[in-house]
């Protein structure tokens, strides 16, 4: 087995064995920051009546669910994730009828099964940390998305001034994984999301990664002090 598929199992366990305390967790230890920065994710990515989207890594479905939201609801959302029992939990949540414009796919974000420029939008919210490959997985993203289609990408970060800095790295490297280890029975788990963070790359380092990736019109905004960013690109018309 290669370092990346070892890399990719090794999440995907990781996230299934958490699934069942993670929407719980998000919101307890952002304070439910997650859930505002979700909407701003959705306000940022734009869509219409009528779009088709796609929520890469779409976990327990929470992005796709405040997608639903409002007035302008996408006509469908396809998400697709290899973590199968987080995609369980989000079928369950979605069964609603007024939610069942969202459908479940497995798979990998580097190797997306699914048809060239069909998408008018696409979205990733705390994914692309994960991503065996980033440059291979935006520009997949790329491929699947009709001329002019965005990608919003929503991620946690390191925020940028000191003070602030160092309050956010003592909350993440202690408190995190204590309270993480206590609810969800993993702590190792919650250790990974701090590396993982710092790892990512500085904001406008991962801007030229998208437009590498050939996405144009790119920018970010941080949210909530820096703690978390959101990021955008187009595909050239």
């Amino acid at each position: 087995m290669s370092t990346a598929d070892e890399k990719s199992r090794h999440i995907r366990c990781m996230f299934d064995r958490i699934g069942h305390r993670y929407d719980l967790l998000n919101r307890l230890l952002s304070g439910y920051g997650d859930v505002r920065w979700r909407r701003a994710a959705v306000r940022a990515l734009n869509a219409s009546a009528e779009d088709l989207l796609l929520d890469v890594g779409i976990g327990t479905g929470d992005l796709a669910l405040e997608a639903m939201k409002g007035r302008r609801k996408p006509r469908l959302i396809v998400g697709v994730d290899a973590a199968m029992g987080m995609m369980r939990i989000g079928r369950k949540k979605s069964a609603h009828p007024e939610r069942r414009a969202i459908r479940f796919i497995g798979g990998s974000a580097e190797a997306l099964p699914l048809r060239s420029g069909i998408f008018d939008g696409a979205m990733v919210a705390f994914g692309v940390r994960n991503f065996t490959d980033r440059a291979a997985g935006l520009r997949c993203i790329r491929r699947v998305l009709k001329p002019g289609g965005r990608l919003v990408v929503l991620e946690l970060s390191v925020p940028r001034y000191p003070v602030i800095r160092q309050l956010y790295r003592l909350y993440a490297a202690h408190a995190i994984p204590w309270i993480g280890g206590l609810i969800s029975g993993d702590a190792d788990a919650y250790r990974y999301l701090q590396v993982s963070v710092e790892a990512f790359p500085e904001r406008e380092r991962f801007r030229t990664l998208m437009e590498d990736a050939g996405f144009v019109d790119t920018g970010w905004r941080d949210l909530t002090l820096g703690v978390a960013t959101v990021y955008w690109g187009d595909k050239r018309s």
